[in-house]
């Protein structure tokens, strides 16, 4: 596929994509800003997926006057900022066994693995803006096309690692149009009671995301038949 970057938040997404992309290869646009080029949608966010360790991804920036915010380097995540630009570059890593909602990682050099550890297969999508081409190790081209909604590997696993993931298959499925399927489907009706050990802050979050008020009522109601949030 072609992309050409046309907003500010695409145009600082590429300048930071090809900083990198120009000293690690293996580097990659992922995750909802892919499923929403393919969807013809306006990007609101932007994941980079990197080989590039944390400090390496940083020295780089600085050098070019970005700033960065390392923070949350611990969890191989680098922020980088322009104005009220954010830009989120993130080493290729994966989750080592640990209590908590968040695991201990471990970092990795290969991008297939790295891809096991996300949530949907539609969002485990890796774009090379340079080269055009689209790495999807796990069916999300054809799930994209169906409209379906599965997460990779185990789906009662993915829900009991973070149960927040109930509420973006909601919002994924109101707004967007991807229906879940067999056992992702299955396992969200299953676990659904899960979002009662959510806090508000972070449910409000997800729901921000909906700029659509129907939609954003729809889904509040039906997050309100298992809890009783005043969400505002």
């Amino acid at each position: 596929m072609t992309y050409k970057p046309k907003t500010k938040l695409e145009k600082f997404g590429e300048k930071v994509f090809n900083l990198l992309v120009d000293n690690f290869p293996q580097t990659f646009y992922v995750g909802g800003m892919v499923r929403d080029i393919l969807l013809g949608i306006k990007v609101t966010d932007i994941d980079i997926a990197t080989e590039a360790t944390p400090p390496q991804v940083v020295k780089i920036l600085s050098n070019s006057g970005i700033i960065c915010d390392d923070s949350y380097s611990r969890f191989g995540v680098i922020v980088a900022k322009s104005g009220g630009l954010k830009i989120e570059i993130a080493t290729f890593r994966k989750d080592l066994q640990s209590p908590g909602r968040y695991p201990k990682i471990s970092f990795v050099k290969s991008v297939k693995i790295d891809s096991q550890r996300r949530d949907f297969t539609v969002n485990a999508l890796y774009l090379s803006s340079k080269s055009g081409k689209i790495l999807d190790f796990h069916n999300g081209l054809k799930d994209f096309k169906l409209k379906h909604l599965k997460f990779i590997g185990s789906p009662e696993k993915r829900i009991m690692e973070d149960p927040l993931r109930i509420i973006r298959a909601l919002r994924f499925s109101k707004t967007l149009g991807f229906k879940p399927q067999g056992r992702t489907k299955n396992a969200l009706k299953k676990n659904f009671y899960l979002i009662k050990h959510l806090t508000k802050s972070r449910i409000k979050n997800e729901l921000d995301k909906i700029k659509n008020l129907n939609f954003k009522k729809n889904i509040s109601s039906e997050i309100n038949k298992q809890i009783s949030l005043d969400i505002k």
